[in-house]
Parts: structure tokens; C-alpha cells; sequence
């Protein structure tokens, strides 16, 4: 139980900097889906590449919109956002399933 409760609260406590939010056509139908690719701290203190993938046709994508909206809006500019947790920490994947909150919008 401790465990668990320790990976929770690590979990929303995981900052991210968004880098790049992308627009791309979904394999699964054509439509437009985006690419959001980031930094995390790792267990070592450093930054490492992550990403996730959100399509606007799951359910989940709501949870990413105003960070979809803002990357694309402020190209350039990083986005510092919390409660995010990841799915694949060895491939760098986050969770589409996290309820990113933006914290800030940074210059690079």
C-alpha cells in the first residue's frame, strides 16, 4: 500500500516541459491528430525526451485540449504543465490518460 501511495503522488507531482505540440494525419482514418513531445526529469535528476500522442476521437483527448490549443497557438515558447504521469517511462511515453495542467507558458 505504501508503495503505491508514494507512486501516486509521484505521479502528480511529475512536471513536463512541453517543446512541440504537432499537427499529423491519424493512420486510422485520415484526421488530424496531435503530437505532443516534451522533457521530463528522469530518476536522476535529468531532463529526458518524452512524448504522447492525443487524437481528438478518444475519449482522453479532452484532457490535453488547452495544451493542444496553446502549443499550437505559442510555437516556440515551452509549456511548463503537471499531472502528467507516464506510460512508458523506457520509451519516454506519457500517459494520454494524465490531466496536464499548465503551470506556465516559459521563452526557450
Amino acid at each position: 500500500l505504501y508503495s503505491s501511495a508514494a507512486s501516486d503522488v509521484y505521479k502528480r507531482q511529475m512536471l513536463v516541459k512541453i517543446k512541440s505540440v504537432k499537427v499529423f494525419k491519424s493512420l486510422h482514418g485520415g484526421h488530424d491528430c496531435f503530437r505532443v513531445d516534451g522533457l521530463h526529469q528522469d530518476e536522476t535528476g535529468e531532463w529526458v525526451e518524452g512524448r504522447t500522442f492525443v487524437d481528438p476521437n478518444m475519449d482522453n483527448a479532452g484532457n490535453w485540449l488547452e495544451i493542444c490549443e496553446k502549443g499550437t497557438q505559442f510555437r516556440g515558447k515551452t509549456i511548463l504543465a503537471d499531472y502528467v504521469h507516464m506510460k512508458n517511462r523506457a520509451k519516454g511515453i506519457y500517459d494520454a490518460d494524465s490531466k496536464p495542467h499548465i503551470v506556465e507558458i516559459m521563452e526557450d
